[in-house]
C-alpha cells in the first residue's frame, strides 16, 4: 500500500512546476533534509492540496480564457480608436486647408475690390487702358500668394520675410495694403508689438481707403495694450467704438477695453 502522500504527489505530476511555484509560498517549504530531499509533512501537503484545487477550478471554469478573450477585444478597440484617431486628424488637415483656401479666396476678392469696382462693370474703349493698369502683375500676385500662404501655414518667419521682400518690391502695388497689414500681424502673432504698432499705423496713414484701415487701427489698440501703454490704448480703442458702431471691430475694441478697465 501506498504512503497516504503519494496519491497527492501522483496528482501533481500532472501540473509540472506549479508544485515548485506553489511550494516556495508554503511555510517551511526551504527546509531541506540531509541529501538533498525535501522534508515535507502532512499539514503542507494539505495546504498545496488546497491551493492546487483552487488553480484546477480556475482553469476549469474558464476564467482564464476570459480574462484573455477580454484582454484581445480590448486591444481591438484600442486599434479602432487609434484608426479613428488617425481619421480625424486627416479629416481636420482637410478642413484647414480648405478654411485656409476660402480665406484666400476672400482676401483675393476684398482686393480685387479695393483695386477698383469699375472693373467690375462695362468699360468703354477709352477706359480699357485706364482698367488694364489696376490688374496686378503675375510676378506681384505670385509674391503675394506665396507670402500670404506662409502667413496661413503658420510660418510666421517665413512670411514676416516674403511680405517685407514683397512690399520693397512693389509697395504701391495692387496687394501693398493687405500684404503691409498680415506683416503687422504676423509681427504682432510673434509678441514683436513695437514693430507691428509701426506697420499698422503706416497701414492707416498710407491706405486710409483700404480694407484693412480698420482692422488695422483696431489692431493698433491691441498692440498698444500688449505694450502697457494703457491711455494710447484706450485712446485707439474708443475711437473704433466710435468710428465702427455697431461693428464687429466695434465689440471686440470694447471687449478690450473692459480688460483694461480690469487691469
Amino acid at each position: 500500500m501506498r504512503p497516504p502522500h503519494a496519491v497527492h504527489v501522483a496528482r501533481w505530476i500532472r501540473w509540472p512546476g506549479v508544485l515548485l511555484a506553489l511550494g516556495l509560498l508554503m511555510p517551511g517549504a526551504g527546509a531541506w533534509a540531509q541529501g538533498g530531499a525535501p522534508v515535507v509533512t502532512q499539514h503542507q501537503l494539505q495546504i498545496v492540496e488546497s491551493r492546487l484545487e483552487r488553480v484546477e477550478r480556475l482553469l476549469e471554469s474558464g476564467a482564464l480564457t476570459d480574462m484573455l478573450q477580454g484582454m484581445d477585444a480590448q486591444q481591438a478597440e484600442i486599434r479602432r480608436l487609434r484608426g479613428q484617431v488617425d481619421q480625424l486628424e486627416n479629416e481636420l488637415n482637410n478642413l484647414r486647408a480648405r478654411q485656409r483656401d476660402q480665406f484666400r479666396n476672400l482676401d483675393e476678392r476684398l482686393t480685387g475690390f479695393e483695386a477698383g469696382p469699375r472693373a467690375a462693370q462695362p468699360a468703354s474703349p477709352a477706359d480699357s487702358p485706364r482698367v488694364t493698369e489696376t490688374l496686378p502683375p503675375a510676378d506681384e500676385q505670385e509674391a503675394y500668394q506665396a507670402a500670404f500662404d506662409r502667413l496661413m501655414d503658420g510660418d510666421y518667419p517665413a512670411a514676416i520675410q516674403r511680405l517685407e521682400a514683397f512690399m520693397e518690391r512693389h509697395p504701391d502695388g495692387v496687394y501693398a495694403p493687405n500684404a503691409l497689414y498680415w506683416l503687422a500681424e504676423a509681427k504682432y502673432a510673434t509678441g514683436d508689438y513695437e514693430r507691428a504698432l509701426t506697420d499698422f499705423q503706416v497701414v492707416q496713414e498710407r491706405f486710409p481707403d483700404s480694407d484693412k484701415a480698420a482692422d488695422a487701427l483696431l489692431k493698433m489698440g491691441y498692440a498698444h495694450f500688449e505694450l502697457g501703454d494703457a491711455e494710447a490704448a484706450e485712446a485707439t480703442l474708443r475711437k473704433v467704438v466710435a468710428e465702427y458702431p455697431g461693428t464687429t471691430l466695434s465689440r471686440l475694441a470694447q471687449d478690450r477695453l473692459r480688460r483694461l478697465e480690469g487691469r
